[in-house]
């Protein structure tokens, strides 16, 4: 029994794809559990790719419309950016919709878009030791607003490959901590495969970590496109059982119950 919680549809700019579509596609798939998770980012970032948090009555009356029809347990999510600023106004927003979950995501360290290939550049301007540590403060800090049911792509930061030459456990355990003081769930994502870094997020070093500090997890594909729903995902659970996992969450009303993988 396996879900996928990460699901962009053509309600996001960069991504195509109606519920239906995904519906269809998990049942063949044989999924337990789908979960939409279309992109907001408050923060004024001009030609970021994001749904506008205007667009949600409809959005969520076209969910609603589907979810009925659906035999698959289809889920309300969002991906929300994280920034230290915006948390008033996120908490706000989350109040007014009944959603299933929510996830954070940290995609930026200032205006710095951390997984655009347009500004690649960056990691080789500064300390990557120093973007490690400023990346995962941002993680830890996004954990204990309490605004998140799910942790998105932990590892995002090593998407391009970059990694510092010395050994991370320090700054992964602190993280890990973090979560686990939290109560939230993070992800096994598989999108990093289809990136530069050929990588789950989180990676298995990481995971296992996450794993002795009974972090809990969701699956999800960060798919954008139909095809792409559940992908690898054979490989993700193999990595999950393999540093201990054998339970994940599903959720409910932004309550979690967890199930056999």
């Amino acid at each position: 029994m396996i879900m996928d919680y990460h699901i962009h549809t053509s309600a996001s700019p960069d991504a195509e794809g109606k519920i239906e579509d995904y519906a269809k596609k998990a049942n063949e798939k044989g999924l337990c559990e789908i979960g939409f998770s279309d992109h907001l980012l408050f923060h004024e970032i001009i030609n970021y790719p994001r749904m506008r948090y205007q667009q949600m009555p409809t959005y969520i009356e076209n969910f609603l419309v589907q979810k009925r029809k659906s035999k698959l347990p289809i889920k309300l999510g969002a991906e929300i950016d994280f920034f230290p600023k915006d948390v008033d106004k996120i908490r706000v927003f989350i109040q007014k919709y009944p959603f299933d979950y929510v996830i954070g995501a940290v995609h930026f360290i200032g205006n710095w878009s951390v997984d655009n290939p347009r500004q690649m550049y960056e990691y080789l301007r500064r300390d990557i030791l120093q973007i490690y540590r400023e990346y995962f403060s941002l993680i830890r800090e996004m954990c204990r607003s309490s605004l998140f049911e799910i942790v998105a792509h932990l590892d995002l930061i090593k998407i391009f490959g970059f990694k510092p030459s010395c050994d991370l456990s320090d700054i992964l355990m602190e993280t890990a901590e973090a979560i686990a003081k939290s109560k939230i769930c993070v992800e096994i994502n598989t999108a990093g495969l289809r990136r530069p870094c050929a990588e789950i997020y989180p990676g298995e070093q990481f995971l296992k970590i996450l794993r002795d500090y009974d972090v809990p997890i969701v699956f999800g594909s960060d798919a954008h496109k139909p095809e792409d729903l559940g992908r690898n995902f054979k490989e993700a659970l193999l990595l999950a059982k393999k540093v201990g996992y054998n339970q994940a969450c599903i959720f409910n009303q932004r309550k979690p119950t967890f199930i056999e993988i």
